[in-house]
């Protein structure tokens, strides 16, 4: 059984199904409604076959039934148009059974109009009413009122022969009449039940269903936000691993991060050589041009440098004017031969400060790493040799082995 999806608009779960057992009676009675006429054409048949229908007025009969059935069809039709609001969920049933009441007495008044002396068309025409009842059962038995409606109006003209005809056999169709009522009304009652019961539960599942769905979803967006959330913190996470390792005006290592490269060379006992650089005069720079211009110098002073390096040595800002370079796996020799070329660079050629040209230089010490030896006394030797590169006469370079 297909039944139609549960709109978007959610209403309570009875709602929910009414609506759906609206559209499914309505779509199983317009298939009734237009095959309906055939079995009156039955029943024309089995009259002119036994020639008593000159003795019945067939088409008056015919005529009423198909306007009632007319009207059925146009029930049936506004179900499946018409947006299933609540004024139309409480009122559609209602209309349904009203209109059914017309369609029963259509049928039902066969029993009156389309008597005959025939034994045979008799009893066509008490199993096609049979016939009609019990589909109109199974068509409408998502409502009950329908189906006691249509039922009763079709069985009674049949009770009332019972009760005004006269014979025996005008008391067996009354009799059976009320009885057949009695047993549709009964098995309708079943049916409706299961039917009802099997809607809700597919509207329940349906519902649990988008729930589910729609909790996944949330789950999703949830992640996806966590995600975008952890990414964010990572990116803020390197960026201040690199603030705290970074300095901000030269981009170059800060103390922070020198000291943690020393530390590791000491405690592994690794072969290294520390220079430790001075700028030359740096307090008249910025007592004379700014510390505008002082933050200039340092950033030029940083980019020379750099240019003239390997890529696994590391120089880095140690503070204020002072500059320490770091030489993995490099000889006294050659870190001062290195350092030598630095200080050369840097006195080659001036620096454009404020629309003046500077000549920048710089004290070098150089000293290599003694096996065993701590790092406050690697680095005051370092810092007693530039001292001696200051004390020389600047822009010099000054090796302590």
């Amino acid at each position: 059984m297909l039944l139609p999806a549960v709109p978007a608009e959610r209403h309570s779960l009875q709602q929910e199904v009414q609506a759906i057992c609206i559209k499914l009676v309505a779509r199983r009675g317009l298939v009734a409604g237009l095959t309906a006429p055939s079995a009156a054409i039955l029943l024309h048949f089995v009259l002119e076959e036994e020639g008593v229908l000159a003795q019945v007025p067939f088409w008056p009969w015919f005529g009423c039934l198909c306007l009632a059935l007319f009207l059925q069809l146009l029930v049936d039709a506004r179900a499946l148009l018409a947006r299933a609001d609540a004024v139309m969920l409480q009122r559609w049933p209602l209309l349904n059974a009203g209109s059914l009441v017309l369609v029963g007495l259509g049928w039902g008044s066969a029993a009156w109009w389309l008597q005959s002396t025939s034994p045979l068309a008799t009893m066509m025409l008490y199993l096609v009413l049979a016939a009609v009842g019990a589909l109109v059962m199974i068509v409408q038995s998502a409502f009950m009122l329908a189906v006691v409606a249509f039922e009763l109006a079709l069985l009674l003209p049949g009770m009332l022969h019972g009760v005004l005809g006269v014979g025996r056999m005008a008391q067996y169709i009354g009799v059976a009449s009320l009885l057949y009522f009695g047993l549709l009304c009964l098995y309708g009652w079943v049916v409706h039940r299961q039917l009802r019961h099997g809607v809700r539960a597919s509207v329940q599942a349906t519902l649990l269903n988008t729930d589910l769905m729609a909790a996944n979803v949330r789950a999703a967006n949830a992640l996806q936000a966590l995600k975008r959330e952890h990414q964010q913190l990572q990116q803020a996470l390197r960026t201040i691993e690199r603030m705290a390792h970074v300095d901000e005006l030269t981009q170059l290592p800060n103390r922070r991060a020198a000291m943690a490269e020393l530390k590791r060379l000491v405690e592994g006992d690794l072969a290294a050589t520390l220079v430790l650089l001075d700028v030359d005069h740096f307090k008249q720079v910025n007592d004379t041009y700014g510390h505008h211009a002082g933050d200039v110098v340092l950033r030029g002073v940083a980019e020379r440098l750099l240019s003239c390096l390997r890529q696994e040595d590391l120089l880095a800002r140690f503070g204020g004017e002072e500059f320490v370079l770091i030489l993995p796996d490099t000889g006294p020799a050659d870190a001062q031969a290195l350092a030598q070329r630095l200080c050369d660079t840097l006195a080659a050629q001036a620096l454009p400060v404020e629309g003046a040209s500077l000549m920048v230089t710089a004290s070098f010490g150089v000293t290599p790493h003694h096996a065993g030896e701590a790092l406050h006394s690697w680095l005051a030797r370092a810092d007693e040799a530039m001292y001696q590169s200051k004390h020389a006469g600047r822009n010099r370079v000054t090796l302590l082995p």
